[in-house]
């Protein structure tokens, strides 16, 4: 279980479900709406998870569209008629249901990683065409929730970040959470484009910042390791 802060500002963002990746819903005034979707053989934990709450996803909101990310994209738009949003960059990828294996941003990951490319077509999932594509911002008050979508490439060429009551980064694998003190992720196809991107999520002023994978991050720990950086 992971505490997420209260916005303060009337909406509600709590973790879908400890799935493979970190799957978050988004509430306001009764709407909702989903920010990625996890691997697909999560699925039935995913369809539990919504009725348990009574949520009805209008839309989803993809931070990149890795499989562990992307891979239930197609399932919850034709189940539910979710709405699906994805930075440009990424937009063929998930038509094409691909994952393409990113860096890796350590030595023992990068031995991974060339693992990783030679068994690829492991990481496919059921294609999807998005509703939205956008090219650097993408407003949520069409679904009735205080906020954004911003690019913030680096971990993926088009990679998101939402912005909630300018409170809450949803940040996807920009960040990891899963080491304490040590946010900066081991994947990432461009380290010096992650550097930027990570300025531009501090210069949101958001106080907590969720990543793909793990517990929140502060914004004191992501400026510490910022800093160390740049």
């Amino acid at each position: 279980m992971i505490e997420i802060p209260d916005t303060g500002k009337g909406t509600a963002v709590v973790r879908l479900t400890p799935a493979r990746c970190n799957i978050f819903a988004i509430t306001r005034n009764g709407r909702t709406i989903l920010v990625d979707t996890g691997i697909s053989f999560d699925r039935s934990r995913i369809a539990h998870a919504l009725e348990r709450r009574g949520l009805i996803p209008e839309a989803v909101v993809l931070t990149h569209t890795h499989f562990d990310h992307a891979g239930n994209t197609a399932w919850l738009a034709a189940e539910y008629g979710a709405e699906v949003v994805v930075q440009e960059a990424e937009s063929l990828f998930l038509a094409g249901g691909d994952t393409p294996i990113p860096q890796g941003t350590y030595a023992v990951i990068k031995g991974l990683v060339s693992i990783g490319r030679k068994i690829q077509p492991v990481f496919r999932y059921d294609p999807c065409v998005a509703d939205h594509v956008f090219t650097d911002l993408f407003d949520l008050n069409r679904f009735g929730i205080n906020g954004y979508v911003i690019h913030t490439p680096g971990h993926s060429p088009g990679g998101a970040t939402v912005v909630i009551d300018d409170v809450i980064a949803i940040a996807g694998d920009s960040i990891i959470g899963t080491t304490p003190g040590k946010p900066f992720p081991p994947f990432a196809d461009d380290v010096d484009l992650l550097i930027l991107t990570w300025k531009k999520i501090l210069d949101t002023g958001c106080e907590t910042i969720l990543p793909g994978h793990g517990k929140p991050v502060s914004r004191e720990e992501m400026i510490i390791e910022y800093n160390k950086r740049k």
